[in-house]
């Protein structure tokens, strides 16, 4: 199961990043006129033209009506939206101030401009935009959309959903608000199936995991159950909690009791936290720590990745673990510490507002992966001896506002041994 730091940073770069057309940096102006010449045809075909991703034409219809008249409002912003979606940022912002100077109380030209100052990572001044636009207009569709963001990328689920079923009630045919509200949830639960098919002579393993998890204000409080077949019929039973301090960041910890065995350990803490750093970039830094009975054993693992929102609705995470194992020492041997370590990375592309889908790729000794939940398939004494390559893919398709599904597939080439083991799971989820 993802833990709810990593998964929020999913969702916070779905909701957050621009468009592609967002990042396309193209402010050219083309040669094209409008064709007819009348000034309400001509500003209807510079949006269609902008809506079906025809900028520069639907900058020179624009420009083309405000070289008639300057005070052209409207016209000036629709050019404003073309510019900020072409990645001129400077120049958009000069003209949104210019359309709000005259018309201080439009609250569409104010929301596009929230817009603008997200798109640059400028969030401060853009909640400061959005609090004088709802002073003004505090029914706005379009502000309370923005302000239900906001509450949700600071980890308000419960005002966030509030405040988007608000702006969905008073504008219910629009499409890019109902898709923003179906990302949204309090609570969720998730049952995952999962299956390592090992080659011909090993066992296979399977788990059973499920997961409910419930938001209040900026708390997150899940518990679940993992039960692992195979080789040993064990389980573990993860509880965890989570909080937002402020924008985009999330701390958290987690402890799982479990059934004692060479696959489970006995017990298990971990503790999270995800951040935001300078422009598009994010950082996520975990810790956990294992516990495994029958020998003593303890399984420290150190997990940082950093994560940067990409043009074209994509996102990249580069990952590390750092792993070390001790095993107490007897009467006939001493103890011994091994510090083994691994890499990775993550590419995640947001297809649509319901369909993510993502490939990982990790090489070295890292326990933290291995089978469902972290536990799974690993012994502490054949983490000491291999290496593995491991390759997944998973879509996350959303069905709809109550829940969807994520199938997985995974293959790992396990050396010295040279074994090849396949890795299938699916997961189901509601949510409300």
């Amino acid at each position: 199961m993802c833990s709810p730091g990593r998964w929020a940073a999913v969702v916070a770069f779905v909701c957050a990043a621009p468009s592609a057309r967002a990042l396309a940096a193209d402010c050219e102006v083309s040669r094209y006129s409008p064709a007819d010449q009348g000034r309400d045809a001509a500003v209807l075909e510079a949006g269609t033209l902008a809506a079906n991703g025809r900028y520069a034409d639907a900058r020179a219809v624009y420009l083309w009506v405000l070289a008639r008249r300057r005070d052209d409002a409207e016209a000036l912003f629709g050019l404003a939206r073309v510019d900020a979606w072409g990645g001129c940022w400077a120049i958009a912002e000069r003209e949104y101030r210019e359309v709000i100077s005259e018309h201080p109380a439009d609250s569409d030209v104010r929301a596009g401009y929230v817009d603008l100052l997200v798109w640059s990572g400028r969030l401060d001044e853009a909640e400061q935009v959005l609090r004088d636009g709802l002073a003004v207009d505090p029914a706005s569709p379009g502000l309370v959309a923005r302000a239900a963001r906001f509450a949700f990328w600071r980890g308000d689920a419960t005002q966030a959903v509030r405040l988007a079923d608000e702006a969905e009630r008073a504008a219910p045919d629009d499409g890019d608000l109902r898709a923003m509200r179906d990302r949204m949830f309090v609570g969720e639960a998730r049952a995952t199936v999962h299956v390592d098919d090992y080659p011909s002579g090993y066992t296979s393993l399977y788990t059973i995991s499920t997961q409910v998890l419930e938001r209040r204000g900026r708390f997150e409080v899940y518990g679940g159950a993992q039960l692992v077949g195979g080789p040993a019929q064990d389980g573990r039973y993860p509880l965890g909690v989570a909080y937002h301090p402020a924008l985009g960041m999330t701390v958290g910890a987690e402890v799982a009791p479990g059934a004692p065995s060479h696959a489970i350990p006995d017990w298990s803490f971990k503790t999270w936290m995800l951040s935001p750093l300078a422009g598009r970039f994010d950082a996520f830094l975990a810790y956990s720590l294992w516990h495994y009975s029958h020998e003593n054993e303890l399984v420290q693992i150190l997990n940082p990745s950093i994560g940067v929102a990409l043009p074209r609705e994509l996102r990249a995470d580069v990952r590390g673990w750092i792993s070390a194992v001790t095993v107490p020492g007897d009467q006939a041997a001493a103890g011994q510490t091994r510090v083994e370590g691994a890499a990775g990375a993550q590419l995640t592309w947001s297809a649509t507002p319901r369909l993510d889908a993502a490939v990982t790729y990790t090489y070295g000794a890292e326990a933290d992966t291995y089978g469902a939940g972290g536990a799974g398939a690993i012994l502490v004494y054949q983490f000491l001896e291999y290496r593995s390559h491991l390759a997944t893919a998973f879509v996350d398709l959303l069905l709809g506002r109550g829940g969807g599904i994520r199938p997985l597939v995974g293959v790992e080439y396990r050396m010295p041994a040279a074994i090849t083991i396949w890795s299938f799971e699916v997961s189901a989820y509601g949510r409300w």
